[in-house]
């Protein structure tokens, strides 16, 4: 199985700033920029800096942009060689699962939805049939009233 796009993203620029071609301090492609050049979307930018960034890697400043960390963090294992169900991975994990309960409450709501839609409908039907031998039973009274 191939590995998740944002992963290689985060492995190449790990590669790069521990092989000192992104030295400490430097600044690191806008969004948009690293977007472009990998075909992915911003999304998947952000996952793969959020990584980078759990590693201690690089450093986002406000309003300027995205740095390559201070050398003292980079002594750390490179991200391409660590287990893939980081920190990252767990939280997609529950994400997944609290999409999938999210999906599974919807779901559980149209089917709650569809027996009040079928509830509601024998209800109307008993009371049309009650009203009906309502009618009758008026009906016939009448009749014995007006033979009396």
């Amino acid at each position: 199985m191939a590995e998740p796009a944002y992963v290689t993203i985060a492995d190449a620029y790990a590669r790069r700033i521990r092989d000192g071609e992104l030295s400490p301090g430097s600044q690191l492609p806008s969004y948009p920029e690293i977007a472009s050049e990998y075909g992915v979307s911003d999304i998947v930018v952000r996952k793969a800096l959020g990584l980078l960034q759990s590693q201690g890697l690089i450093r986002s400043v406000r309003r300027r942009g995205v740095f390559v960390a201070d050398p003292e963090n980079l002594a750390l294992p490179p991200v391409e060689r660590q287990p893939h169900h980081s920190a990252t991975s767990d939280d997609e994990s529950n994400q997944d699962a609290t999409r999938e309960s999210l999906n599974d409450y919807a779901r559980a709501l149209d089917d709650l939805r569809e027996t009040q839609v079928r509830q509601h409908a024998e209800t109307l039907r008993s009371f049309a049939e009650v009203n009906q031998g309502i009618a009758e039973i008026n009906t016939l009274l009448r009749a014995l009233i007006d033979k009396a």
